[in-house]
C-alpha cells in the first residue's frame, strides 16, 4: 500500500467519524428539544451542540486546519457568535 493511499484512507476515516459525530449531535439535539422543551437551561445545551457541530464542519469539511491563521480566526469567531447569542438572548428573555 502506498503512502498516498494510506493517507487517503486515513482522511476518509476522519471524514466518516466526523459525519457520524454530526449525526449523533443531530440526534442529541432532537432529544434535548423533546426532554427540555421550554425549560430553563435549554439555551446553553443547544448552544453547546451548535458550537460542536460548527467546529466539526469547520475542522473536517472546510479544512480549517490548513487555511491562513487570519481566516481561521475569523471562522472560529463566526462559529462562536451564534451560540453566544443563543445564550445571551435566552437569558435576556427570561
Amino acid at each position: 500500500m502506498s503512502a498516498a493511499h494510506a493517507s487517503h484512507q486515513s482522511s476518509l476515516r476522519q471524514l466518516f467519524f466526523a459525519w457520524i459525530g454530526l449525526l449523533l449531535l443531530t440526534a442529541l439535539s432532537v432529544w434535548i428539544g423533546r426532554e427540555f422543551h421550554a425549560q430553563d437551561g435549554l439555551q446553553p445545551l443547544v448552544a453547546a451542540v451548535l458550537w460542536l457541530k460548527s467546529w466539526l464542519v469547520l475542522r473536517f469539511f472546510l479544512e480549517g486546519r490548513s487555511i491562513h491563521i487570519f481566516f481561521r480566526r475569523v471562522l472560529h469567531t463566526f462559529i462562536a457568535i451564534t451560540p453566544i447569542c443563543l445564550v445571551v438572548f435566552g437569558l435576556w428573555h427570561e
